[in-house]
Order: structure tokens, then C-alpha cells, then sequence
């Protein structure tokens, strides 16, 4: 077997171990349905969350941090739910929980804290950047908020489950000053996009987040429906602005260029990533007190 056959195999295994991943906690799996279903109320909402005490926990320290900033303390998911708004409270369990299910008790291969106030500085410019759209055209701001929280997903996938090899694809890529995507390409033959991808798709997360999770990095490259694609292309550029304001980390520190399509398929103009570089920098106090009360 040449060393082409050798790298197929290699992947055809990778593949095979993402897709036999443990299926979602039940908690996280009513979360997604009630996501897709249009009848569903706060009640549902606030009894699944309220019924996993660790997720509730923390659901209900990031309500009360400095992001929201409520002179009144929330005590239940109720009130959560009164005071946030439905969408949003859906949005953060279902965030938080992916999160802290998938935790575990290893040694993280890169900093968790940083990595997790990356993903909600790229989530929050997400929502930002949709907000300076002229036409929403079917995109919902709570999808490309989720989006932007688990664009990543794949990295949590390789720190998990391929721990010892993901810790050294991290170390390389500090070593080099490499983007992390190149080395895992390298060491896995393919990168945390598409390991996320896989992971996604088993768990049926909601069309526009699937697609975001394997074209954060090239939303050119999205054959999906038109709402995929600006939410990817929207992903893509949050993550390009999170990284130039340096919030958080994704485990590397290397810029990502813009795809050159990627303005023009999300209805961004300059002047936008201008205002919300601004509005971003002026939000960074709260975002990384949001993030640090996720323990």
C-alpha cells in the first residue's frame, strides 16, 4: 500500500471514528427538537433546561454575568426566558449545553476559556454583522448566533476524542506560527471543518449550521441553499474580525484572509466591518466575562 492509499485510509478510519461518536444527551436532543418545531413554547423550553441541573447552572451564570448586565438577579429559566426572549434562551442552551456535555475530563489541548470566548466573540459579531444586512432573505439572527458558537465544533471533536495527537497538531502550529487547519490537514487528512461537518450532520443540527460548520473557512465553496451560504459567508467573516480584535483563541493565532466572494455573498460592505469592529471592541469587556462565567 503507497503512502496515497495509506493517507485514504487513514481518513476512511478518522471518518468512521467522528461518526461512531456517542449520540447527543437527551437534553441537548429535545433542545434541537423543539429548535425545529414551530409549536413549541417557553414552558417546554424552560422545563427540559431546568431538568439538567449542570446545564441550567450555567445557563443561568451567563444569563446573570456582565454580557446581559440585568440590575435584577434571574433565578429560574423561566425568568430567563421572560427576560431574554424564547429564540435566545434556545439559542444559548442549546450552545452551552454542546459545550459542556463534550467537556469531558481530559487535559484540553488548547485553552478551553480562550477558545470558548472565541466562539462567543464570533457568535456576537455573527449577529452584529447580520444586523447591518439590508434584507434578511430568511436568515434568522438566533441560527447565525448558534452558527458562529459552534463554527469550531471539529476542534472539540479532535481535542476529545484524538486528544494526544490534537495536543501535538497544537503545539506544531504555535511552533510554525501555522494556521492549526493546515497541520491537522496534515495529521489527520482533513481539517476541524470537515470532522465537524460529520459530527453535525449525525446530529442533525438545524441546515444553515451544518453548512457554516464545514465553510466557516470558504463560504465560495458552499453548495447550499442561499440561506446556508450567507450564513457561512457571515461565520466566515465574524471569525476574520475576531481574530484581527484578538478575542479569545482558536487554538492558533494565525489571521485568516477573507474569502474575496465572501462580502458580496453576505451583503457586506466595508463601511459594515468597520461599524462593527467598533461596536465588537466596545462589547469586549462583556464578552469575556460572559465567557469566563461558563466553569
Amino acid at each position: 500500500m503507497d503512502k496515497t492509499d495509506l493517507d485514504k485510509e487513514k481518513r476512511r478510519i478518522l471518518i468512521q471514528r467522528v461518526q461512531d461518536l456517542p449520540t447527543l444527551p437527551s437534553t441537548i436532543v429535545r433542545i434541537i427538537e423543539l429548535v425545529e418545531d414551530p409549536t413549541s413554547t417557553s414552558n417546554d423550553l424552560a422545563e427540559v433546561i431546568s431538568k439538567d441541573q449542570s446545564i441550567s447552572s450555567v445557563i443561568l451564570r451567563l444569563v446573570n454575568s456582565a454580557f446581559y448586565g440585568h440590575m435584577r438577579q434571574v433565578s429560574s429559566i423561566s425568568h430567563a426566558v421572560v427576560i431574554l426572549g424564547y429564540k435566545t434562551v434556545q439559542t444559548m442552551a442549546l450552545g452551552v449545553s454542546i459545550f459542556h456535555s463534550s467537556a469531558g475530563g481530559k487535559r484540553s489541548a488548547f485553552d478551553r476559556t480562550g477558545f470558548w470566548t472565541h466562539c462567543i466573540g464570533v457568535a456576537t459579531i455573527s449577529r452584529k454583522l447580520l444586523d447591518r444586512r439590508k434584507f434578511r432573505s430568511g436568515v434568522d439572527a438566533e441560527t447565525v448566533f448558534l452558527s458562529g458558537l459552534l463554527h469550531d465544533l471539529g476542534k472539540v471533536v479532535f481535542d476529545n476524542y484524538f486528544n494526544e495527537e490534537y495536543a501535538r497538531v497544537v503545539e506544531t502550529a504555535k511552533a510554525e506560527k501555522a494556521w492549526v487547519r493546515d497541520i491537522e490537514e496534515r495529521v489527520f487528512e482533513m481539517d476541524h471543518a470537515e470532522a465537524g461537518y460529520y459530527l453535525a450532520r449525525k446530529w442533525l443540527f438545524p441546515s444553515p449550521v451544518i453548512s457554516a460548520i464545514r465553510c466557516h473557512h470558504k463560504p465560495s465553496d458552499c453548495e447550499d441553499d442561499d440561506v446556508c451560504k450567507v450564513t457561512s459567508a457571515i461565520v466566515h467573516i465574524a471569525d476574520h474580525l475576531c481574530r484581527k480584535l484578538g478575542i479569545g483563541s482558536g487554538g492558533d493565532d494565525a489571521q485568516v484572509a477573507l474569502d474575496p466572494n465572501a462580502l458580496s455573498i453576505a451583503d457586506i460592505n466595508e463601511e459594515d466591518l468597520a461599524f462593527v469592529l467598533e461596536e465588537t471592541e466596545k462589547s469586549r469587556e462583556m464578552i469575556e466575562s460572559f465567557a469566563s462565567d461558563k466553569k
